[in-house]
């Protein structure tokens, strides 16, 4: 017989209790802060629960942050994590440009200035005559300079937003542009205290051709970028486009489009891909034809998209009539909206 038990032999019952308690709950306890068994471990386990997640953990909740968050929700994203929610991208591009959350989103933690790019030729720049409901008075919705505004800064966004008469001298300085629609929709869905800039790039009668590189617009949309890129607490958000009557038919234009896409995103210095979003061109005029390009480059792009041409009518054998260049900038909204995940 040992002498731990002869002791314990000699030792009254009622003294006994609380030692045999404390050999006992040293040995099964379910909660073990060295992650070597338990279902609560604080050092470098996976995170239990809906959203949950302890500190040091890799993985929190549905869609929640990667390693180093110290708690995150459903979706959610805690400060200190490396990437965060659906598709999002945690590494910004170059300049002040932000790094954003979520697909083609910002950070909740700070305002952001979210920037689109409005790029394509007539029927992006405007044709048909602005009215009064073509206004805007909400200082939330910016645009890169603008027809007769100061150029290289940022101004109350009015149509036409694309410089008039631009490169070509083509662009209308009477016009509405499907942008300034696109701009209103987007601001009833605008994360609050963030703010929209348009950088608005469309020229008139114009191939694809003259916006890639060596054609004779590239330039001017690489120092609008440049621009736009310097601004406090910039993010490239996303782009619409509207082109293809000077190119109806060609079979190459869907891989002009995506090259279109590749430089600007270049330009920009970003490593997440953004919503690229085409309109079908309208049934009534000259290239309807051509909306199966649409279609085929949509397809083609990394987040490609198109709208419907559907309902709308022209003026003339190429241009939206003001109604039809309304609908299409609240689509170009709502598709982009959608897309956003706003």
């Amino acid at each position: 017989m040992t002498e731990m038990n002869r002791t314990i032999r000699g030792t009254p019952r009622f003294l006994l209790l609380p030692f045999l308690f404390i050999i006992a709950a040293s040995g099964c306890g379910e909660s073990d802060s060295s992650g070597a068994t338990g279902e609560n471990d604080n050092t470098g386990g996976a995170g239990s629960g809906t959203g949950g997640a302890t500190a040091g953990s890799t993985s929190a909740g549905t869609g929640g942050a990667t390693a180093g968050s110290t708690s995150a929700g459903t979706g959610g994203d805690a400060t200190g994590s490396t990437s965060a929610g659906t598709g999002g991208d945690a590494t910004g591009g170059t300049g002040s440009v932000s790094s954003g959350a979520g697909t083609g989103g910002a950070p909740s933690s700070s305002p952001t200035f979210h920037i689109f790019m409005l790029m394509g030729q007539s029927n992006m720049a405007g044709v048909a005559d602005k009215q009064d409901s073509d206004k805007n008075s909400d200082a939330r919705l910016k645009v890169l300079g603008g027809c007769n505004q100061p150029a290289g800064q940022w101004n109350l966004a009015n149509p036409p937003l694309s410089d008039c008469p631009g490169e070509k001298g083509w662009n209308l300085s009477t016009s509405v542009d499907p942008g300034i629609w696109f701009g209103k929709t987007l601001l009833g869905k605008l994360p609050e205290g963030d703010t929209i800039g348009l950088v608005a790039t469309a020229e008139s009668g114009e191939s694809i051709n003259t916006f890639i590189t060596g054609g004779s617009h590239h330039q001017m949309i690489l120092n609008k970028i440049a621009k736009a890129k310097t601004a406090e607490n910039a993010r490239f958000a996303g782009i619409i486009f509207h082109q293809g009557e000077s190119d109806n038919g060609q079979s190459s234009w869907p891989g002009k489009v995506v090259q279109l896409y590749n430089e600007v995103k270049a330009a920009w210095g970003v490593d997440y891909d953004v919503p690229f979003i085409l309109g079908e061109l309208p049934a009534g005029g000259c290239c309807g034809g051509h909306n199966n390009l649409v279609h085929q480059a949509a397809d083609m792009l990394p987040m490609g998209y198109w709208v419907s041409q559907q309902g709308t009518n022209v003026m003339d054998q190429y241009h939206f009539d003001h109604a039809s260049v309304v609908t299409m900038g609240t689509r170009y909204g709502e598709k982009m909206i959608e897309a956003l995940k706003w």
